[in-house]
């Protein structure tokens, strides 16, 4: 994906990310500082109306939301707000510094696409730490979310990426939402899953440092990067 490196994976992945356009801090805003919505209601005449859907920012962690990990505070486009969202092609595309056509592809039409990256001190086998680049798609319908996650691998910046070990695994476990890949890049943990109406990707780039490095292959970095793509996936 051409946008996603610009972000967190200048190191090869090519994807770069949101820079600030239709975003006011919208996540504090829209969910008074904490997302809002996915709770209960009650209707005239005291009728409970069960749960909400929940939004696109409920979805975004907070800080240690997973465990170990917070959002990247130096990251001046999207430090302070819970997500930097796009509800257009032409507004993503100027979040991310880059293409966005292959999201908003017909027959495709996101609803609203956020972004946030994160990082850790603690993921092993990362000297100096690791970081994390999410980001997240709100689609119209669950059929929606699934053809988007299928139609992407026609993408070019969804190809393996040369010189990598792997190309796309389907893991059956551990599995994240309705359907999952991962790729290793080579330099980072690329995981696309789908549940419900969402489409998500998380993209974990350990620190590039002094021995041990971040090797392709890495088992503990990988379970990593699940561990945070779990995380979002129960909270659906």
């Amino acid at each position: 994906m051409t946008r996603l490196g610009s972000l967190v994976f200048c190191a090869g992945l090519g994807v770069a990310l949101l820079a600030c356009g239709s975003n006011s801090p919208s996540g504090a805003g829209a969910a008074g500082g904490n997302g809002g919505g996915g709770t209960g209601g009650t209707v005239a005449g005291g009728t409970d109306a069960g749960p909400t859907a929940k939004t696109i920012l409920d979805l975004v962690p907070r800080d240690n939301t997973v465990s170990g990990w917070t959002v990247d505070s130096d990251n001046s486009k999207t430090a302070g707000m819970v997500a930097a969202t796009g509800t257009t092609e032409k507004q993503t595309e100027d979040l991310i510094d880059g293409s966005a056509a292959d999201f908003f592809a017909a027959p495709n039409a996101p609803v609203e696409f956020a972004w946030q990256n994160y990082i850790s001190s603690t993921v092993t086998d990362a000297p100096a730490g690791a970081t994390v680049t999410f980001y997240i798609l709100q689609m119209p319908s669950p059929d929606q979310a699934a053809s988007l996650y299928s139609s992407l691998l026609n993408a070019s910046a969804y190809g393996r990426k040369k010189g990598t070990p792997n190309d796309w695994v389907d893991p059956t476990s551990p599995l994240v939402g309705t359907d999952s890949r991962v790729q290793d890049t080579g330099t980072t943990w690329w995981i696309n899953f789908y549940k419900g109406n969402f489409y998500v990707e998380v993209n974990l780039s350990p620190s590039q440092g002094p021995a041990p490095d971040f090797t392709p292959g890495d088992v503990a970095t990988k379970t990593e990067a699940f561990r945070f793509a779990q995380a979002v996936a129960g909270n659906m």
